[in-house]
């Protein structure tokens, strides 16, 4: 394993006295990773043997290798993990205020010394920011005028902040990561990104410290002010854009400014911690998919990755998805370039030499249900952080849908608002096969049992048994949100009553789906964790219950929200014209 041999105080001189290509790019590439003896037993120690990734096996590495905890809670067992598997950066996600979530950080830190666990494995230490945040609204007296380039009081005010946060607050992190959007007023317009990433590099520059620039934007018309900026940035400004457009759609298409950026240094961002993606509830194992995005950045020329790790409580350490950071890990660090090595790698460290075979088998396929349980089709059902919307409300709507980024799948968003009934029949086959491959991933769980730890067993199952009750659900609620358009789009009775007869056979398959109920789940304790085990989770039996009776209702032509008249409500089709069978 290459080394960095610098110690913490060493660092910390050079990232005050030279700029961020010149210092941390070295700290990147000269990754050292010291695995914690596998009999040492302190507060970092992941209870597991050192994971032994070769790096730079089969090519160089990736410069920039980093892994992202949300909100600064970062687990220091799993950035010891992600040193060893070929990681040299930690990024912590800071959101709403970023005054606040400075100090809170800081706070955090003269307690936790995070940053200093960070820097004896030669990780660097990234903060985000968000611009322009904590910026007195108009409404205020305190207002400090419309922002523009010229507007010096904003600009002051902006310097002090940086001066205030590099110089006092953190001034032992390595670097800044810029945000523009999610902020009180977004820093998108062309003009005054540029001159806003013009302040923080020469701060960071005086305080020896890297400057990364997201592209992350909410609208289409915002994302290309943001480009045009990124066009007038030095040439050594490193960029962060994530692999897919806006936010996470596990079917979603390949962001257009991967490799789009003017020759700089560029990171491409990947979540396996799951936001979008039911999170460690199931195993959404996708080391296949994440390769072919890798492999699209690096034939693009990216230079590094960066990898959100945990959300809230929910993080993938110990968890089916944590095959998919040592995927990630192994093919940026040049360990592989095969997934196989990744998954086998992965499941014999966790499991077993004995298991590891059986289990790479069980949990293949689950990423491919998981991946159904959330999409329609090429376009996600709904925001898949929430509950399934009901059939009239804009479900096809979300930012982070592809037709908003990408106009060949009009057609598709087309025949989903309309309920076309070939599309239809499409979705309702995939639907059935996912549900199928969920019931030979138990299948196949059980056939290692007997190679598998109890408390290993009882984990794979629940997660397992979580994927296929959520696919049993939201399968046919999925086709039932289609067939209702259908029903409510139909030119003539016999297409209203095909519809409708379609649409109560979904509902009833819902129901029996939400039927069975379970013994609360088991308590263990394991691997230094608490785990629940035995009960699937994210399956509201009261919520599948009230979602069937709602969408009767709409089939009857009735309103299932009459103190929301009108709320969120479909934007294509209409409501049934003719009363239908109850």
């Amino acid at each position: 394993m290459d080394r960095f041999n610098i110690s913490c105080v060493n660092l910390s001189r050079l990232v005050r006295s030279t700029r961020w290509l010149a210092v941390l790019l070295p700290v990147f590439v000269g990754l050292a990773c010291t695995p914690l003896n596998a009999t040492s037993r302190d507060s970092t120690s992941t209870l597991r043997p050192p994971a032994g990734i070769e790096i730079g096996k089969v090519r160089k590495p990736l410069p920039y290798r980093i892994v992202s905890f949300h909100k600064g809670r970062a687990d220091k067992k799993l950035i010891r993990l992600a040193s060893e598997l070929g990681f040299n950066g930690v990024q912590i996600q800071i959101e709403g205020s970023t005054v606040d979530g400075i100090k809170a950080f800081a706070a955090y830190d003269a307690k936790e010394h995070l940053v200093d666990f960070c820097h004896s494995l030669n990780m660097a230490v990234t903060l985000w920011v968000h611009e322009l945040s904590d910026v007195p609204y108009p409404w205020m007296p305190e207002w400090l005028g419309p922002v523009t380039v010229d507007n010096s009081a904003i600009w002051s005010m902006l310097d002090a902040r940086y001066e205030w946060m590099l110089s006092q607050a953190v001034p032992n992190v390595d670097g800044i990561v810029l945000t523009t959007v999610e902020t009180s007023i977004r820093a998108t317009d062309t003009p005054v990104m540029v001159k806003l990433v013009g302040l923080l590099n020469e701060k960071c520059k005086r305080y020896g410290k890297a400057l990364t620039v997201r592209t992350f934007v909410w609208y289409p018309d915002e994302f290309a002010n943001v480009m045009a900026a990124v066009k007038q940035l030095p040439a050594d400004q490193l960029i962060m854009s994530k692999c897919v457009p806006q936010d996470w759609n596990i079917r979603g298409t390949d962001a257009k400014e991967i490799g789009d950026v003017g020759g700089r240094p560029q990171i491409e961002e990947f979540d396996v911690a799951g936001e979008y993606f039911l999170r460690s509830s199931v195993p959404n194992c996708m080391p296949e998919l994440l390769k072919r995005q890798f492999d699209h950045g690096v034939a693009r020329g990216i230079s590094g990755i960066c990898v959100r790790v945990d959300r809230d409580n929910d993080s993938v350490l110990h968890e089916p998805n944590e095959v998919n950071l040592w995927a990630l890990g192994m093919l940026a660090a040049g360990a592989t370039d095969n997934v196989d090595d990744a998954w086998n790698a992965w499941a014999t460290h966790r499991f077993g030499a004995s298991a590891a075979a059986g289990v790479v088998r069980a949990l293949r396929p689950a990423g491919a249900v998981v991946s159904e349980v959330l999409s329609i089709g090429s376009l996600c059902f709904g925001d898949t952080r929430y509950f399934p919307p009901l059939g009239d409300e804009d479900f096809l709507g979300q930012l982070h849908q592809n037709w908003w980024w990408d106009e060949t799948y009009s057609d598709t968003h087309f025949k989903a608002e309309l309920g076309d009934p070939a599309f239809v029949a499409e979705v309702a086959a995939a639907k059935q096969q996912a549900q199928q491959l969920a019931r030979t991933c138990l299948m196949d769980l059980d056939l290692v049992k007997e190679n598998l730890r109890p408390e290993d067993y009882a984990i794979l199952r629940t997660r397992l048994l979580t994927a296929k009750t959520l696919i049993d659900v939201r399968g046919p609620m999925a086709v039932a949100v289609l067939h209702y358009r259908q029903l409510v789009n139909a030119t003539d009775d016999a297409g209203r009553a095909a519809a409708d007869v379609a649409l109560r056979a979904d509902l009833e398959q819902v129901r029996t789906a939400a039927r069975p109920t379970y013994d609360p789940p088991t308590k263990l304790t394991y691997l230094g964790r608490t785990w629940w085990v035995g009960q699937p989770e994210n399956v509201q039996r009261d919520s599948i219950y009230s979602w069937a009776y709602k969408m009767d209702q709409l089939r009857r032509g009735e309103d299932p929200r009459p103190v929301m008249m009108g709320h969120g409500l479909m934007k294509t089709g209409r409501r049934p014209t003719t009363q239908q069978t109850p």
